[in-house]
């Protein structure tokens, strides 16, 4: 039904051609673009088909999905007999492996609804239900309803239009912060997908933003390109303060890739080429520092993306050796998740990570009876057939 096309004086409606086919760079079969360029009857009808092919496909994706039945698969970590303290519970690519996928004729035909795959994920965010994920391959961040089982996507339209999204963060007001290195500048986004505001340092030629924390009206962004900790208002994008600077001593950065921040307003970075998080307080004094260089227990490789659970654990992605290391507030080295692709629960090459206190209902029954959850946790692996994992974090009886 759908085949490449170069030709530039060919061209369909983009609501001719079903969204799953958009999404792979196909357009539909060829229609004039001018009207006298038709070739009645036989292309108006084959438009006309197009349309209504369209129409049942759309149905499919839309109801299709109402009766699936997601099945977890649990991995232990520790695996026994000791006792778990986490469970992976399910890695997936697309909304649908999770919840039914929700929308309207409408909304297809306006490609409201984003095809509900991720292409190559990276930053990852979560408030209030909604799952957010930077997607680099389709230069937009995916926003799903992990609830309704809506999608649709921010930063495809307007004035600011993403190139390469690769971190990003939601605000206590449900503002999003997309930090793209494509754009060199972070973009701020409302709720309903619209443009507020940019931060960049005005006296910065070269900006590569890699990761933000929005926390307190105050936005925390990494450059790689300066070795720096940007710090903003998110009030007018005014830009306050930086610390840093190349280095490897304590305070500066070497290729910083990840910050986050806890509640009681410490700055978690992660140096990466120092192979090391460095932690500060809220005047940006260096106060500890987790990891070193190596390859032994505590040790490692290239860290990227960071979150704080609400009891003080540190999750550090570390895409060189393939894991996610957890840490106490003190700096201690409490275990490893995931692994290699072709080990059970494996995050291979992971990159983005957040905590979600809650989850709906459907997905928390994935949660294994002998398992009490606290929290959750969502991972970004950049290769692999599955590119997102799940896992619930507490305790076994």
């Amino acid at each position: 039904m759908c085949e490449k096309l170069d030709d530039a004086k060919w061209r369909v409606p983009l609501a001719a051609c079903p969204p799953v086919f958009l999404r792979q760079g196909y357009k539909a079969l060829a229609v004039p673009a001018r009207r006298d360029q038709w070739h009645p009857p036989i292309q108006r009808l084959q438009y006309v088909t197009i349309l209504c092919l369209n129409s049942l496909l759309t149905l499919g994706v839309l109801t299709g999905c109402a009766s699936i039945k997601v099945t977890p698969n649990l991995v232990y970590f520790p695996p026994p007999p000791s006792s778990a303290h986490v469970v992976h519970l399910k890695s997936f690519n697309r909304l649908h492996d999770l919840v039914p996928v929700r929308g309207s004729l409408l909304d297809a035909f306006r490609r409201v609804m984003v095809s509900p795959r991720v292409g190559t994920p990276a930053g990852v965010a979560f408030r209030s239900g909604h799952l957010y994920i930077c997607d680099t391959e389709f230069g937009i961040v995916h926003d799903w309803n992990l609830e309704t089982g809506q999608a649709k996507g921010i930063g495809q339209t307007g004035n600011v239009v993403l190139v390469k999204p690769v971190a990003i963060a939601v605000d206590e007001a449900g503002t999003v912060y997309v930090a793209d290195t494509g754009r060199g500048e972070v973009a701020a986004f409302d709720a309903t997908g619209q443009s507020l505001r940019r931060f960049r340092p005005p006296d910065r030629e070269k900006y590569r933003p890699v990761s933000c924390a929005a926390v307190r009206s105050r936005l925390y962004v990494a450059d790689i390109a300066a070795h720096r900790i940007d710090v903003f208002s998110t009030a007018d994008g005014a830009h306050i303060t930086s610390f840093g600077g190349v280095g490897s001593e304590p305070g500066r950065f070497y290729f910083p890739m990840g910050v986050t921040t806890d509640s009681k307003g410490k700055i978690f970075v992660s140096d990466t080429m120092n192979a090391r998080v460095q932690v500060f307080d809220d005047s940006h004094t260096p106060v500890r520092s987790m990891g070193r260089p190596g390859n032994r227990y505590g040790d490692m490789g290239k860290p990227r993306h960071l979150a704080v659970g609400p009891d003080g654990v540190v999750f550090i992605t570390d895409v060189e050796f393939s894991r996610v290391h957890l840490f106490d507030e003190q700096g201690q080295l409490l275990m490893l998740l995931g692994g290699r692709e072709d080990q059970p629960g494996g995050t291979p090459m992971p990159v983005g990570v957040v905590i979600a206190p809650t989850l709906p209902d459907r997905l928390a029954s994935l949660v294994p009876a002998n398992f009490q959850p606290a929290y959750f946790l969502f991972v970004t692996n950049t290769i692999g057939t599955k590119r997102i994992s799940l896992f619930a974090l507490g305790s076994a009886p």
